[in-house]
């Protein structure tokens, strides 16, 4: 009886002792934060020396938050129409689109796929065209 109030104790003194020095054991997941300190970086891209000299080789992460705001070609891109229209020759570019329904691969210009990709369940099967390279 002395053996299992003995092991009892002991255990609980563990249990004890371990979840102070470990801030998330035994609580929820996501309850304590985060357990690292994430750089952040803010409207800009990191410093790319910096990047491949500091984060990089000692794997620490950082985030970047607003960055592609200020890029001049992120504008191009938020819409079909605005990224038809931006780009030259882009409505000509043959590609090959798949079904999804389907799975035959076809040939269309570019124009046709922006106008038929949502409505039937189109998607991209191609190599990027050198135009948006």
């Amino acid at each position: 009886m002395y053996s299992f109030i003995l092991i009892l104790l002991v255990s609980l003194i563990n249990l004890t002792l371990s979840s102070h020095s470990n801030p998330g054991h035994l609580k929820p997941f996501g309850t304590v934060g985060s357990l690292i300190n994430i750089e952040e970086i803010n409207g800009e891209y990191p410093n790319i020396l910096k990047f491949f000299t500091y984060y990089l080789p000692k794997s620490e992460p950082i985030l970047s938050r607003q960055v592609l705001i200020n890029d001049q070609y992120y504008n191009i891109w938020k819409t079909d129409e605005q990224l038809e229209n931006e780009v030259e020759g882009l409505s000509k570019a043959n590609i090959y689109v798949e079904s999804m329904t389907q799975r035959q691969r076809t040939q269309m210009k570019f124009a046709e796929f922006f106008d038929k990709y949502q409505k039937e369940h189109l998607f991209f099967a191609d190599n990027i065209p050198e135009i948006l390279r």
